[in-house]
């Protein structure tokens, strides 16, 4: 009889026989903690979650859970990322940087993949320290807090020079001593314009940074003669500005395959990175290609920043 009558009444309250709202298990912490958490969060964009657990269950009797602290900041909006590597800039780069970014607003996917992205990079047998993660909210992935400063790195075990196009590498190359204008010189007669070629084909662009030994002399003239040829085309690329080229993507992505394999020698260091270079999928290249509008309005949010 009680479940007879406990259904005509469920019926008469909902219209129907649905089950009601249930008010679930209750929360952990308080709307008072909740706005702990996120004001803490935003004013140090580093604090991890185990340090917020500290911090939120000094003085309770009932203990919350590092899920718990993950779930009330990603209410707030707020998502650990990987913070963006970029040097500290000054106000005239900041506007050569989004002068670059209103330029190429409007380039599409297929514009993006015409570009041979090009740079060099030095591998360590042991440690790596290149990502580190932040929070932030939605707009705010070039804001000051949320990027890491760099400067340029020291030495390492093995240096290489690489590219890459649309959704395929181009060639790595090792570099034996010091790279100096005379060497990049010869990385462009044999590794930058043939790749870009085969990668993209006649009138390629090619995509280098200020480097002292990339924008010598030399290499200038060896480089306006090819767009005089229409062999290639020049980006003009702003300066101290290594987190807008995707290349930057790639190598953190073959740092970690690398390290995976845990090379014991430079020998063994380089055969794992041409290795896990060759490994580079196609999806993976093309999805850090059609992030670049994203990036261009990144830098324009920012102000250049």
């Amino acid at each position: 009889v009680s479940t007879v009558s406990y259904t005509i009444k469920r019926h008469l309250e909902t219209g129907g026989n649905f089950d009601r709202k249930r008010s679930g298990r209750p929360k952990v912490t308080t709307e008072s903690e909740d706005k702990f958490l996120r004001v803490n969060s935003l004013r140090d964009r580093r604090l991890t979650r185990q340090q917020f657990k500290a911090q939120l269950n000094t003085g309770r009797s009932k203990q919350g859970s590092v899920s718990t602290v993950k779930r009330r900041l990603r209410a707030a909006g707020l998502t650990g990322q990987v913070a963006v590597r970029k040097p500290l800039l000054r106000w005239q780069n900041k506007k050569k940087r989004l002068a670059w970014a209103m330029k190429h607003r409007q380039w599409t996917t297929e514009d993006w993949k015409k570009v041979l992205w090009t740079n060099e990079s030095i591998f360590e047998i042991f440690g790596s320290s290149r990502r580190f993660f932040v929070r932030h909210q939605v707009g705010e992935r070039m804001v000051p807090w949320c990027v890491t400063p760099t400067v340029k790195h020291g030495g390492g075990s093995v240096m290489v020079w690489g590219s890459f196009a649309g959704s395929r590498v181009g060639d790595l190359h090792r570099v034996s001593g010091t790279l100096n204008q005379n060497g990049y010189h010869s990385i462009l007669q044999s590794h930058a314009i043939p790749s870009g070629i085969r990668l993209v084909g006649q009138g390629f662009i090619l995509q280098q940074d200020n480097d002292p030994k990339h924008i010598s002399r030399l290499c200038q003239n060896y480089l306006r003669r090819k767009e005089q040829d229409g062999r290639l085309q020049i980006m003009e690329w702003p300066a101290q500005s290594p987190d807008l080229n995707p290349i930057e993507l790639v190598w953190d992505e073959l740092d970690r395959r690398v390290k995976a394999k845990q090379p014991t020698s430079a020998t063994h260091l380089w055969e794992l990175l041409q290795q896990c270079w060759e490994e580079l999928s196609e999806q993976y290249l093309i999805s850090i290609v059609e992030r670049m509008p994203r990036v261009c309005s990144a830098v324009i949010s920012a102000k250049g920043g």
